[in-house]
């Protein structure tokens, strides 16, 4: 190449890479030269100031070097969270949560003293411990964040937040040494148990639930949301994953609340029988083009707030209540719970729930029941609320809410 080629008159020039204008255009844009092809290879910064395509050209060298193996004293933390984010953590289903945690520890590590260029040797208990104060105080930040910016600002958030941060970081970090890109990965331990919260489980009344139910109704799909974790007591990021197209089976009524795609954690979920009025739902819904909400927290924030519940009042607060509900009636065996929860080990419980539930329905049988009975009272309690607004309102709703009347009592509903 010459020597006053584009690469000498470049205003930046790290490793291999290079700026330079892109043609009749007034961005810059990263240029490289590929030995293999003997071509150009280019990647536009899509910015026309010189300075900020100097930054974007530093990140972007950075994330190719952390694909690399490195010594720990010169591997940047920032490129490696970015790298695992694209390859692993953007893939989980909690990715919404590991999205946030790279985020926050990037813009914590922006305004500490190890400034954006840390490296692993720099991921010390002492800097874990100014990241505590630092998030549990009022804290801001505003990075780039793929094609946008993200700003963000907190007055404090809870030691228990702070833990998954951590665990988020610690993942990112032992996927550079799991893949060998970096020898050994620091320590990450557990902040100190003062700050975490005290263990409290909130279980809903049932005025409570009803007013959720309620409320859900003028939103379709913070209904389905609430309903399935109603009727399943699935974990709440689990409910918002669920394509009933894929996990929905019409012929046996089955919902497998464990999508194929799902990792292999301990946090099975379970296969269950859907309850009457939930068939109708599912069916309706697996027949509509998924349109998700773009953050059940938001929505369930707006809805708390509407109907005046107090902030302990989250998503999982319906799977705790429902679980407590069934362990009240005494004629549910607890085995059958404990798989409706995915508290039995996850091998076992993929393959006895659907034997149990499409073989030996009475082995699923009694917590159906039970979750019928908690349907029903819902639903009655529901319409005392205001009947006329859910007709007016909701009208093609109100189908799926309504269970025959058993012609015994309650606890014989199937």
């Amino acid at each position: 190449m010459s020597k006053s080629g584009p690469r000498a008159t470049s205003p930046h020039t790290v490793g291999e890479f290079w700026l330079q204008k892109r043609p009749q255009s007034p961005y810059w844009q990263i240029t490289c030269y590929n030995k293999t092809t003997r071509s150009r290879n280019y990647r536009s910064t899509a910015r026309e100031c010189v300075e900020e395509a100097k930054a974007i050209l530093d990140a972007f060298y950075a994330e190719q070097r952390s694909l690399a193996p490195q010594a720990v004293e010169v591997a940047q933390v920032i490129p490696i969270l970015m790298t695992y984010w694209r390859e692993k953590g953007s893939k989980n289903i909690n990715f919404d949560q590991t999205g946030r945690s790279i985020r926050t520890f990037a813009g914590f590590l922006m305004q500490d003293r190890v400034t954006d260029g840390a490296v692993i040797t720099d991921l010390t208990p002492a800097l874990f411990e100014r990241f505590r104060e630092w998030r549990m105080g009022p804290h801001d930040f505003d990075l780039p964040w793929g094609d946008r910016r993200e700003p963000y600002a907190s007055q404090g958030v809870s030691g228990d937040t702070v833990q998954r941060n951590l665990n988020d970081i610690r993942a990112a970090v032992n996927h550079a040494h799991n893949n060998m890109r970096i020898p050994q990965a620091p320590r990450i331990g557990m902040i100190d148990r003062r700050y975490r919260s005290k263990h409290k489980d909130r279980v809903l009344s049932e005025d409570e639930l009803a007013r959720i139910v309620w409320y859900s109704y003028h939103f379709p799909d913070l209904f389905r949301f609430v309903t399935l974790q109603m009727v399943t007591s699935v974990r709440p990021t689990a409910a918002g994953q669920f394509n009933p197209r894929r996990q929905f089976d019409q012929r046996s009524g089955l919902i497998d609340l464990q999508p194929d795609e799902a990792p292999n954690t301990r946090k099975r979920n379970a296969i269950i029988p859907a309850v009457r009025p939930m068939k109708v739902i599912m069916t309706a819904w697996s027949q509509e083009e998924p349109n998700p909400v773009v953050s059940h927290k938001t929505a369930w924030r707006t809805m708390r707030k509407a109907l005046g519940l107090s902030d302990d009042v989250h998503a999982k607060t319906i799977r705790y209540t429902i679980a407590t509900w069934l362990y009240e009636m005494d004629w549910v065996p607890e085995r059958q719970i404990s798989e409706m929860l995915g508290h039995v080990n996850q091998s076992e419980l993929a393959r006895t729930s659907r034997i149990y539930a499409q073989y030996r329905p009475d082995k699923m049988g009694k917590v159906v029941k039970g979750l019928e009975v908690i349907w029903l009272r819902t639903s009655r309690r529901v319409r005392e609320i205001d009947a006329g607004q859910l007709l007016v309102r909701a009208q093609w709703h109100q189908q799926y809410m309504i269970i025959p009347r058993p012609n015994k009592d309650a606890t014989s509903a199937t």
